[in-house]
């Protein structure tokens, strides 16, 4: 029963971030776009439609899922490992687009120096991400577990018996995207909190238009979107729109 609520909670939270990120997309059909870590391009398509380009780009270190995200309609797609500098020139993008990405990137300082390297100035870009200092991560670790959004290690699940992707026979992580990769292979390494994701990006001289948030556990529906609204700082995911200076 417990398990069935989280899921529908969950579910309402995810659902409301890609929201969140639509409602920070400009329409403008003259737009240059990517979509860093676009996995098989289903979002991808949403991100295009919602600003109206006549086409976008999709970024991802997974042959399979740029092989699907291709097929969906994204225009153009590269092979990337994220941890390392992109085959894409300078100043190239008006937007960039990321989401629930950043926190499986070691060096974060070179991602968003990337991000900052491939937009053009007074481009934008929208990070999506989990928030370590969400109210259900503080809980779990009140309880002596490990958060729920950090993975300890790929080969067996010791974080948190909590979670959703927890196969509680096995005690190992249990997802798959829709494009049959496994997930699992890709482990959350680190989670920043809402403060700490606006003030890196700054760090790296972009300007923090605006943000927001999506899951307010334990409260659901309007209460919970009406919450997160008001203090991102401990909801689920949060997602903000920074401006390259």
């Amino acid at each position: 029963m417990l398990t069935q609520f989280y899921q529908k909670i969950w579910t309402e939270a995810y659902g409301q971030n890609d929201n969140n990120i639509l409602s920070f997309l400009d329409a403008n059909p003259l737009a240059k776009v990517i979509d860093i870590g676009c996995g098989d391009g289903q979002k991808s398509i949403k991100f295009k439609d919602k600003i109206g380009c006549k086409e976008i780009w999709g970024l991802d270190g997974v042959t399979e899922r740029l092989k699907v995200a291709k097929k969906r309609g994204v225009d153009h797609t590269i092979k990337s490992n994220l941890e390392t500098s992109w085959p894409i020139e300078n100043s190239t993008f008006d937007v960039v687009i990321s989401n629930q990405v950043i926190e499986h990137i070691s060096d974060i300082d070179l991602f968003i120096g990337e991000i900052k390297r491939i937009l053009k100035p007074g481009g934008y870009a929208v990070i999506s991400t989990e928030n370590l200092s969400s109210w259900h991560n503080i809980f779990a670790l009140i309880l002596g577990y490990q958060d729920f959004s950090h993975t300890i290690i790929k080969k067996k699940h010791i974080s948190n018996p909590m979670s959703l992707h927890y196969n509680k026979k096995t005690a190992t992580w249990s997802k798959k995207g829709n494009s049959g990769v496994d997930d699992s292979a890709y482990p959350h390494i680190k989670i920043l909190t809402y403060y700490s994701l606006i003030k890196s990006f700054e760090t790296y001289n972009f300007r923090f238009v605006k943000g927001t948030g999506a899951g307010y556990y334990p409260l659901w529906s309007w209460l919970s979107n009406g919450m997160s609204k008001i203090d991102p700082y401990h909801s689920h995911f949060i997602t903000i729109k920074t401006t390259n200076l």
